[in-house]
């Protein structure tokens, strides 16, 4: 696997929560990007946060957020009903790959990762969440040219 260990810094986020199929987080970021759009957010990358492993955790609890990450200066206000949170992402050690296909084939490659930093770099995933970074816009890119950044983090 390529992947290298990296200092990533804390992150400012806006994001809203999900719980439930990680399949179903799509209507989720339809809903932040409604608020962004409408609010013109200077958003600096989209970003999905994976709080549980489906391997270990029922579909119907599963945690995630969609986020968007905004500059320090950002003045957060939310006019709308949605639980939008303004918070960050840890800073500290992380594997990070970058994977390029479809988001449906994401999950493979989580279950590579975990197995790479546990039994090749032989590393401990620490209790802060994953995350994907989106570097492309999925609807303006084909799903075989989709670019996403995984970050797993480790202590």
């Amino acid at each position: 696997m390529n992947a290298q260990v990296i200092q990533q810094p804390p992150i400012r986020i806006v994001m809203l929560r999900h719980t439930g199929s990680y399949d179903d987080v799509g209507a989720v970021f339809n809903q932040l990007w409604t608020w962004v759009t409408a609010n013109n957010v200077p958003v600096q990358k989209t970003i999905g946060i994976y709080y549980d492993n489906p391997d270990y955790v029922a579909t119907a609890q599963l945690r995630s957020a969609a986020c968007v990450e905004v500059p320090d200066s950002f003045q957060f206000s939310n006019n709308t009903v949605l639980p939008l949170e303004d918070t960050q992402i840890a800073g500290g050690p992380y594997v990070t790959t970058r994977f390029v296909g479809p988001y449906e084939q994401l999950a493979p490659i989580w279950s590579q990762l975990t197995r790479y930093v546990e039994n090749d770099l032989r590393r401990t995933i620490s209790d802060n969440p994953a995350y994907e970074v989106y570097v492309n816009d999925a609807s303006e890119t084909p799903p075989n040219q989709l670019i996403t950044d995984l970050y797993m983090p480790i202590v």
